[in-house]
């Protein structure tokens, strides 16, 4: 028995070593360096934009998911906080907030805007009852990073709006003579809600009261807008306006509803007097992330209302962002083949444009059309039967201007079906350095397909453009 003890404390000091050494081997093994997530944001193929203001702010906060799996039952990270200086690249607040890509295998990303510290069982918990800072409510939300790994040292998060945003613009008609101390509310509409991170789900919609609209004077009108949690029937919901002469009402239509990431604008005459008759001109709404539903314009009577339906929805018919990745060999048009789009063919006349990436925006691919050299790209075969008004959304970035350039984001004509566009005036200076700016152009003819060629000249592209995320919007 005492030898038997003895080989048997031996075989376990020799398994005890044995896993010591597997420990400090493991140990020796960990990366010193990890891969830091670092993260661009996008909503609705607008690059580096944000609802309230058509761009990211300083110091704009996301939280962070990282997981494996469906939904939120494995997460690696939590809730980590990611911020921006404006350009829409976000890196982690504090070093406690640093995710790190694994060794091996791969993750997804989950994220929201804006970021709140405590969550409860992984639910956002949504209250628009306040609409003065439109910011800190209009909740964002992004799972589209998946399959992602330590090579992929950029995330590239695209956001969509949970909410529904309403905008009157209400101008003063006969008998009114001032709309200093305009104030508008939607009576009857729940304010509180859950949304859940894991699904993106809306759900436990509470607390219902009046929402009283941000107003801001403009030239000729006041703008009275709101976030609203979306409703599927508003029919005969109220909208009050007040002045301190007497309140008008508008009484929503029929089959009003208001949609998630959708943008509903009216347009607001009030009038004092004799009963007055309705009108039925359709909006077209200029937008920068959301969705539009132009809703009609209305003249409202003193404590009278008068209803028109809804004329159209605006949709995104078409994204093209030309991938992520490095794209280190710059391909040529003709050579490249990660567009979002395969089945529309993507042309370069003279063949000078290609893809590649810059610094400012490491992992998103994009076309170069070159310095004082003719370049182009034609894109053709965009479906867009049924649509109306269309509109054409681009990014141009312009290649270090310096102090004694001058250029414009014009220099890149656009021609769609072959017929020139008319882009306007917009000159370029040095903080536009290699920085994307959106341009937007309206009113677009359709056809059944498509074509539409970005193109500078040899003769007036003398910096050299970047172009990027190119998106169509049309009304049905």
């Amino acid at each position: 028995m005492k030898t038997q003890n003895i080989l048997i404390a031996s075989a376990m000091t020799l398994l005890a070593l044995g896993s010591s050494c597997k420990k400090d081997n493991k140990h020796d093994t960990v990366t010193p360096n990890p891969t830091l997530v670092k993260f661009t944001a996008a909503i609705n193929g607008q690059i580096k934009t944000k609802a309230t203001n058509d761009k990211w702010d300083t110091n704009d906060a996301i939280g962070v998911f990282m997981k494996i799996g469906t939904g939120l039952t494995n997460i690696l990270a939590a809730n980590k906080s990611y911020a921006t200086t404006g350009d829409g690249a976000f890196a982690p607040t504090n070093t406690d907030q640093n995710i790190n890509y694994p060794e091996d295998g791969t993750v997804d990303f989950i994220a929201y805007y804006p970021y709140k510290q405590t969550l409860t069982n992984n639910k956002y918990p949504v209250d628009v009852a306040t609409q003065t800072n439109q910011a800190a409510i209009d909740l964002l939300y992004a799972n589209n990073a998946t399959g992602l790994s330590k090579t992929s040292t950029v995330a590239n998060l695209v956001f969509s709006h949970q909410l529904s945003k309403i905008e009157f613009t209400v101008k003063a008609g006969t008998g009114v003579t001032d709309l200093t101390g305009l104030t508008a509310s939607l009576a009857g509409l729940n304010t509180k809600a859950d949304f859940d991170l894991a699904t993106g789900v809306l759900s436990n919609a509470s607390q219902s009261a009046d929402v009283s609209a941000k107003t801001t004077a403009q030239t000729g009108s006041v703008l009275a807008e709101a976030i609203v949690l979306p409703v599927a029937d508003a029919s005969g919901k109220v909208v009050t306006f007040t002045l301190p002469a007497g309140q008008f009402k508008l009484t929503l239509p029929a089959n009003t509803k208001f949609e998630a990431g959708k943008k509903y604008t009216y347009e607001i005459s009030l009038t004092t007097g004799s009963t007055p008759q309705p009108t039925a001109v359709a909006l077209s709404a200029t937008i920068t992330n959301w969705t539009s539903v132009p809703s009609g314009s209305y003249t409202v009577g003193e404590d009278q209302g008068s209803t028109t339906p809804p004329t159209g929805v605006e949709t995104v018919l078409f994204t093209e962002t030309f991938g992520t990745g490095t794209a280190s060999t710059k391909p040529k048009v003709s050579a490249y083949t990660a567009w979002d789009n395969a089945s529309f063919t993507f042309t370069d006349t003279y063949g000078n444009a290609d893809l590649r990436t810059i610094s400012t925006y490491p992992n998103d691919i994009h076309v170069w059309l070159p310095a004082t050299k003719d370049a182009s790209l034609k894109i053709a075969g965009i479906p867009v039967t049924g649509y109306t008004k269309l509109k054409l959304k681009y990014d141009l970035a312009p290649n270090a201007p310096s102090a004694s350039s001058t250029s414009d984001f014009n220099v890149i004509t656009v021609k769609v079906n072959g017929v020139s566009i008319a882009v306007p005036s917009s000159p370029v200076t040095n903080a536009n350095n290699n920085k994307f700016t959106t341009i937007e152009l309206s009113d677009i003819t359709p056809q059944a397909t498509n074509t539409i060629e970005f193109m500078g000249s040899a003769t007036t592209n003398t910096l050299g453009m970047r172009l990027d995320n190119v998106v169509i919007i049309g009304i049905k």
